[in-house]
């Protein structure tokens, strides 16, 4: 895993472009007398967005790191982060509690902003979203994904951890991906209420202890998810499942947040899925997978097994386990 920077993930995910416009190719050359333009912007479909939650607090050489990024995909990579500001004289008029000592703000990024005139390294948001309060209400990753969901375009998302990466020739096939949410009956219209996951391939087998974290992540995050699929049993194991949007907006996000009890955020947007019926379902396919670096030191590795055993002890106490044992 200390190969596996976040610059890699980023690299490995926009292969989605070159992959689309492959795929357009294709396409026009099938359809020569077509009306298809000439020249398409795969980035008007795709865009990768990182959810920096800390980029408000870098240091100037992270900043000039986020800018390298920037640069190079100027036109289909955005950042989402969240700040803050004082609560300045309008905040009685404003409805601010009286004990919020700041102003929280969801804001969007990308490489057309210009710089702030206060801090010249940080760029001056091109979207600002005031939010109720203090947004981090658990352990961090679930509220960093769900304020940065408001500023994703189109109706699939897919969701990928920073120790992931992409393949070129798996991007290929996102045709296929997207064809999973095809409803069969085109009279409906719109898209399967569904997730679609994906199978990993753990590129950090190096020595004992790499060997084995990896042995146990493919085995929990392809072998036994194969399986629960199998039996109707599969959740939302986390990455890279594929989402409706739409769907997923419905039930608040793409996951829970709340501290301690939701520990394993992910599974819960599959729980909340589950429950909610009405032909929502959860499949899994082997076609398509992308690259996952697991830790390699001692420690770490224990610490992460801990977390998988305390998030689920954790979803015995709440409300979704309640009711899919009540009511499937």
């Amino acid at each position: 895993m200390r190969s596996q920077t976040l610059w890699r993930t980023v690299v490995g995910l926009m292969y989605y472009l070159p992959a689309l416009e492959c795929f357009h190719q294709m396409v026009k050359e099938r359809n020569k007398d077509s009306a298809m333009a000439p020249v398409w912007d795969p980035t008007e479909v795709f865009t990768c967005m990182v959810s920096m939650q800390m980029y408000a607090f870098f240091e100037d050489v992270q900043y000039e790191h986020t800018e390298i990024l920037l640069r190079k995909f100027p036109r289909s990579f955005q950042i989402a982060f969240i700040d803050h500001e004082g609560k300045g004289e309008a905040a009685v008029l404003d409805c601010i509690h009286p004990k919020q000592q700041r102003r929280y703000y969801s804001c969007l990024i990308d490489e057309s902003c210009a710089m702030e005139a206060e801090n010249p390294k940080r760029r001056k948001p091109r979207l600002k979203i005031e939010l109720p309060g203090f947004p981090i209400l658990g352990d961090g990753k679930g509220d960093n994904q769900n304020h940065a969901i408001v500023f994703s375009r189109g109706s699939i998302i897919q969701a990928i951890d920073a120790n992931q990466g992409g393949y070129f020739e798996q991007m290929l096939l996102l045709p296929c991906a997207l064809g999973e949410f095809r409803r069969r009956d085109r009279k409906m219209g719109g898209l399967e209420p569904r997730i679609v996951g994906f199978a990993e391939h753990i590129t950090s087998d190096i020595g004992s202890l790499g060997d084995f974290a990896a042995g146990a992540e493919t085995a929990f995050g392809t072998v036994l998810q194969r399986s629960y699929a199998l039996l109707g049993a599969r959740m939302h194991y986390g990455h890279p499942d594929m989402m409706n949007k739409e769907v997923m907006i419905q039930q608040g996000g793409i996951s829970k947040a709340t501290k301690t009890v939701n520990l394993s955020e992910d599974i819960f947007a599959g729980m909340d899925l589950t429950l909610r019926g009405n032909g929502r379902n959860i499949v899994h396919r082997e076609y398509l997978h992308v690259a996952k670096g697991r830790d390699l030191g001692f420690n770490t590795i224990l610490t992460f097994f801990s977390k998988l055993s305390a998030g689920t002890g954790e979803q015995m106490l709440t409300r979704q386990m309640a009711r899919l044992g009540n009511e499937l």
